[in-house]
């Protein structure tokens, strides 16, 4: 098997020289196959908050689902009016013409009641057994109630349950109704408006960030290189990038969300950063010969097979994703291995003529600036104290790891400026935390409710009401076959629910007369979900860690470089460690998976100085430290520009992605090439 692959590696090396003489031909092929794959671009499906994806099968899950079924598949539309100045009778006739809308459009439609709660208009009152326009007759009837301005409410809730077919209709009748009275809807919550505002979202990231990265990029490139030339391999390489992705997007019929996103930046950062290596290798070629041919062949040999070795381990690690139990990360996993090694092909196809026609003009030394050599000369002085300083700040973050919360927050996964966050803020601040916790009280015994089961019910939302944080009950009989007493908890902050359900859990211990107590919240549904996402991806992570760094033992059959490796790899990753837990940021689906991208990324530079020492090339001053020094600056400009998106886990996940990255090219300028030293001077002995 080991010589096998050393035979793969010495044919591919074979290839590479013959494409050097061969690089017209190639990069037609490489274009001809862009196309094909171009050809094969269809408008991508947007999956919005993935819910329902993350939702495994597991306990919070099977809760949640049992839950929703005893209410019948229905999903509650919320829209928040403000009443602005008008006045009750017309606003009346308006409301009323809403809820009859709401009521034929959807065939189980169910307008939900209201009551007023410290001076404003809440919705799901248990005390007023009307709708919000019944409501406001009566107070047209009061002598004082001349407006609703005047009574006081800032925003008024109108709530229907409807069926989740028609939810979204629902949705759009409430945004596009107009009251001629003045009243006016500033928002709705409803699982359908969330998943109509987050794929808008994500279709504005990706109009507004891809563009941004990659002209910054390109700009950093032109500034390093010196002539426009230089842009071609790594245009080329964005092109083929984004197109390779997408084409596998609807061949693998995968849609787009926040995470299986990742998978363009993932392709894209790999793709530009292994241009920087051509580009920089060949530059450095070309002051020592001046046949072009040689040259490009040269390049091939010493930047080509490092780039096929970090892309097929990174390839082994993303594809471990696959076992992983969250759908959005299994497709994930899939999407950026296979793009990977797709972008790959395509690139080392069209490396050669890209090379050719950049080195044709006098570009060889445009990256010899005094600035660049001012930083090296700086990092060869000052190795041993920033190695010395990383180290310490690693071990610092050892002892922070215990101290990291697992915790996720279901708003991050919104978008900042969309109508449902708004609406969210606003409930939250005049009413109540959108989050309401369920209850199914159900008998052991009887299938059918029971006057007991009621009776027990009817104990249990008491309890719950006496509990500090609560604002409002509701209890219903359930639905379909599910029996029993539905109650819903509305609370004024997450951390009353988290009371609330050790209230039900002593509840239940409690119990003896044969009822069970099922409760489900949105907030549980994420706390599964990032357990769940948390087990899997420490398992792909141990995965991703056998896979590359075996890999590295097998290739350099070094144990001595496999522990360089492992050190100047972990420590980059630890002090990011650290940093999340000293911004106050838990551990949750997304940044655990910054440690499992990043380590299949900052590896690629592992690889290429590991294989330029074992040819014996020095490090400092060379254009293997250009090209990691370059490539790292311009991925991490790009990944900066991320904090323009609307999503604060885009946010997250390119901030700590930049600092591994940072932390990473710290390593590899100082602490690897300190022990690869070491090593030498010492001997094989």
């Amino acid at each position: 098997m080991l010589a096998g692959f050393f035979g793969m590696i010495r044919l591919f090396d074979y290839v590479f020289l013959r494409l050097a003489h061969r690089s017209r031909i190639a990069a037609g092929l490489a274009v001809l196959l862009v196309i094909v794959f171009a050809i094969q671009l269809r408008p991508p499906a947007y999956s919005g908050s993935m819910v329902d994806q993350l939702a495994a099968n597991y306990p919070s899950a099977q809760a949640a689902a049992k839950i929703a079924a005893a209410r019948g598949h229905t999903e509650t539309v919320v829209a928040i009016i403000a009443p602005g100045r008008a006045t009750v009778g017309p606003a009346f006739a308006d409301l009323r013409a809403l809820e009859a809308k709401i009521a034929q459009l959807s065939e189980f439609a169910s307008v939900r009641s209201a009551h007023l709660f410290e001076g404003q208009l809440l919705l799901f009152g248990q005390d007023v057994d009307t709708s919000l326009g019944a409501f406001l007759l009566g107070l047209q009837q009061g002598d004082s109630a001349k407006s609703l301005v005047s009574k006081g409410a800032k925003y008024f809730a109108l709530a229907a349950d409807v069926s989740s077919a028609d939810a979204a209709r629902v949705v759009a009748l409430i945004r596009g109704h107009e009251f001629p009275s003045g009243l006016a809807t500033v928002g709705v919550l409803a699982a359908a408006a969330l998943e109509e505002d987050v794929a808008a979202g994500l279709r504005q990231d990706l109009r507004k960030l891809i563009p941004a990265i990659v002209v910054t990029m390109l700009g950093a490139l032109l500034l390093a290189f010196g002539h426009w030339r230089a842009l071609v391999l790594p245009v080329f390489a964005s092109l083929a990038s984004f197109i390779v992705v997408f084409s596998f997007l609807g061949f693998l019929n995968i849609s787009i969300n926040l995470v299986t996103l990742l998978a363009l930046p993932i392709v894209l950062i790999v793709a530009l950063a292994n241009s920087c290596h051509f580009l920089a290798k060949s530059s450095s070629a070309l002051e020592s010969s001046d046949d072009l041919d040689a040259v490009v062949a040269l390049t091939l040999r010493r930047v080509a097979v490092p780039y096929l070795i970090s892309c097929l381990t990174t390839a082994v690690a993303l594809a471990s994703l696959g076992f992983n139990e969250i759908a959005p990360i299994r497709s994930l996993g899939l999407l950026a291995s296979t793009s990977l090694l797709a972008s790959f092909a395509l690139i080392i196809l069209f490396a050669p003529w890209a090379l050719r026609w950049h080195l044709s003009v006098d570009t060889a030394t445009a990256h010899r600036s005094r600035g660049y050599l001012r930083f090296s000369g700086a990092v060869q002085r000052h190795q041993k104290i920033v190695a010395t300083l990383m180290i310490a700040a690693a071990v610092a973050s050892v002892f922070a790891l215990p101290y990291l919360q697992v915790k996720s927050d279901p708003r991050i996964f919104f978008p900042d400026n969309a109508n449902f966050t708004k609406a969210v803020a606003i409930f939250e601040k005049h009413f109540f935390v959108y989050a309401p916790l369920h209850v199914l009280v159900t008998s052991s015994t009887d299938r059918a409710p029971s006057l007991a089961t009621l009776r027990f019910a009817g104990k249990v939302r008491n309890h719950l009401r006496d509990t500090g944080g609560v604002r409002s009950t509701t209890l219903v009989p359930a639905v379909g076959d599910a029996g029993g007493f539905l109650i819903t908890a509305f609370v004024s902050e997450p951390a009353s629910a988290a009371i609330l359900i050790d209230e039900l859990d002593v509840l239940q211990d409690e119990n003896r007369a044969g009822f069970d107590i099922v409760y489900s919240s949105a907030q549980l549904v994420y706390e599964g979900i990032d357990e769940r996402a948390m087990s899997s991806l420490v398992v792909s992570l141990s995965f991703s860690l056998v896979i590359i760094f075996g890999a590295i033992f097998i290739i350099f059959r070094s144990a001595y470089a496999l522990f360089a490796a492992l050190l100047a790899n972990a420590v980059p990753l630890l002090i990011v460690v650290g940093i999340v837990w000293l911004l106050g940021d838990p551990l949750n689906l997304v940044t655990a998976f910054v440690f499992l991208v990043a380590l299949g990324v900052i590896v690629d530079d592992t690889i290429h100085i590991l294989y330029s020492h074992r040819r014996g090339a020095r490090l400092s001053g060379s254009s293997i430290e250009f090209s990691v020094l370059l490539s790292t600056i311009m991925l991490c400009t790009g990944l900066l520009l991320c904090q323009l998106s609307d999503f604060p886990t885009t946010r997250q996940f390119a901030l700590y992605f930049a600092l591994a990255l940072t932390a990473a090219v710290s390593s590899d300028l100082t602490l690897l090439p300190l022990l690869l030293n070491w090593r030498r001077t010492r001997g094989p002995g």
